[in-house]
């Protein structure tokens, strides 16, 4: 097992991190893209104030209809149950503490969404994502990704998993400075790490869905196996899904009879008929 997974596969976690925060602020980013009626569904809370829109004043203030937003929590308010729910469903943000400034949390969020990438220079990140930030925490700098922020909480990969998984800031030796304004420079690590944890969240989802269950020490040969799967044209959830079942007996890649089934030239749907014979 990687080092990277089983580090995320420990990673302390727990019902309502945030209710143990003390005096500093809780804040929340939704992806707007993955609940597009989130905006609507928080008006409809009582004592909501203070939403803003993170690409605002950003490069990519043009795209603002999907940009993700921003809000601050009182824990334990209408509002918080609200965003909690939000983000659990479809894995659709995170929350975070900080003691900083409003100000201060606010620019390090806006900070991050420039990230560089050696395969495709500067671009969006969607950080907010928690299969990427999960990846970010596991392979980059500690000091420049969480910034003035305390600590970062991801939800589970179903609503019925209440253990949110906390990302809590290294003691860190000297001031954050936003000085630290150049963008993240991704390692290839990174984009490995985000590929395996967001496949976490796919099988673990579908898992609570249908009470099948996979072991940790499984999870390398499923993630493998997903990976041949889509290298050979099997990439629609509805596919995977069916053969999930399978992928946790063995590496396909070592299995000649499947090799040749997914080297074929049928088209995905009878591959995957041949493949659950």
């Amino acid at each position: 097992m990687s080092t990277w997974l089983n580090t995320f596969l420990n990673q302390p976690s727990a019902a309502e991190p945030w209710s143990t925060i003390g005096s500093r602020s809780l804040y929340c980013i939704i992806d707007t893209v993955r609940q597009p009626r989130a905006l609507e569904q928080l008006y409809q809370q009582d004592g909501i104030s203070g939403i803003d829109r993170l690409f605002r004043n950003t490069p990519f203030v043009e795209m603002s209809d999907v940009s993700p937003l921003w809000l601050p929590l009182k824990p334990g308010s209408p509002v918080a149950a609200k965003a909690v729910e939000l983000c659990l469903n479809n894995r659709s943000g995170l929350l975070l503490s900080c003691s900083a400034t409003p100000e201060a949390a606010f620019s390090h969020a806006q900070r991050l969404l420039r990230m560089n990438c050696r395969q495709q220079g500067e671009a969006l990140a969607r950080y907010y994502d928690p299969a990427f930030w999960a990846a970010l925490a596991l392979t980059t700098s500690a000091h420049r990704l969480y910034g003035p922020w305390d600590s970062v909480f991801t939800p589970p990969a179903h609503p019925s998993d209440r253990a949110w998984r906390i990302w809590a800031q290294p003691a860190q030796t000297d001031e954050y400075s936003a000085a630290h304004d150049q963008p993240l420079l991704l390692d290839d690590s990174t984009l490995t790490a985000a590929e395996g944890t967001r496949w976490w969240y796919w099988v673990r989802a579908r898992e609570a869905e249908s009470a099948q269950t996979l072991r940790d020490e499984q999870l390398p040969t499923v993630f493998d196996n997903f990976g041949l799967l889509i290298e050979k044209g099997i990439d629609e959830g509805r596919h995977l899904e069916r053969l999930l079942p399978l992928l946790s007996q063995c590496a396909w890649r070592e299995r000649p009879e499947i090799m040749s089934v997914l080297s074929s030239n049928l088209p995905p749907f009878e591959k995957v008929q041949r493949l659950e014979v």
